[in-house]
């Protein structure tokens, strides 16, 4: 997979399948590299010389010419925290009324729909013949593996990540509420996405509501 691939699913399946009138809709997202390209790569402290002046042009904010890296860096970093970095795919989602809501990183767990894939992925592998190369009975099998992950199953999904993004909050926060926690910056590696083992999430966890969900980052 990559990020143009990812675009062009998204704007010609995704949005299209997801717009419906009178509903709001809301996309959860890791932070793999292709769900992350961002229109305006702000400058780091190791840009070259141009691309710092270049975004201070942009921002507004004097610098004389002669000035080193060092002292641009200094003009730039107060204003980082107030530019928030602006993803190509939310703001193609934004453009069509969906919103989208990143995962922290690293903690794709907290997606449900990890364990429905996981799911269907089991269901495929354990039902395929691997000594055959059938197209269609490839996509039969998916339909089939689809079909078979019911409404009560998601519902399990939802609440299992649930109980686990409160059990994790209280075990970082304890009885802090989340309004009296000040906001973070936060860098993203260019590996983080999603990383949950097919392997460690059993079927019939799923369908009984004790469905474990570990993160191997």
């Amino acid at each position: 997979m990559n990020s143009e691939i990812f675009t062009g699913w998204v704007q010609n399946q995704l949005i299209p399948a997801l717009t419906f009138d009178g509903y709001k809709t809301v996309i959860i997202m890791d932070n793999a590299p292709y769900h992350s390209v961002r229109l305006e790569k702000p400058p780091t402290r190791s840009s070259n010389k141009s691309y710092m002046q270049d975004y201070l042009k942009n921002i507004d904010i004097f610098f004389e010419p002669n000035y080193t890296k060092k002292q641009l860096w200094s003009l730039i970093e107060p204003t980082l925290p107030n530019n928030p970095v602006k993803y190509e795919i939310d703001t193609i989602c934004y453009n069509s009324g969906i919103d989208v809501l990143r995962l922290p990183p690293y903690h794709c767990e907290y997606n449900p729909i990890e364990l429905a894939w996981s799911f269907c992925k089991q269901y495929y592998n354990k039902n395929i013949n691997m000594e055959t190369n059938d197209p269609e009975r490839t996509l039969h099998l998916w339909a089939e593996a689809i079909a078979n992950f019911t409404p009560e199953m998601w519902q399990n999904c939802i609440q299992n990540c649930e109980k686990l993004i409160e059990d994790d909050w209280h075990k970082a926060m304890g009885n802090f509420s989340v309004e009296d926690i000040p906001p973070i910056i936060i860098s993203l590696a260019d590996d983080s996405g999603s990383d949950i083992s097919d392997e460690e999430t059993d079927v019939d966890d799923i369908e009984n509501h004790n469905t474990p969900c570990t993160s191997s980052s």
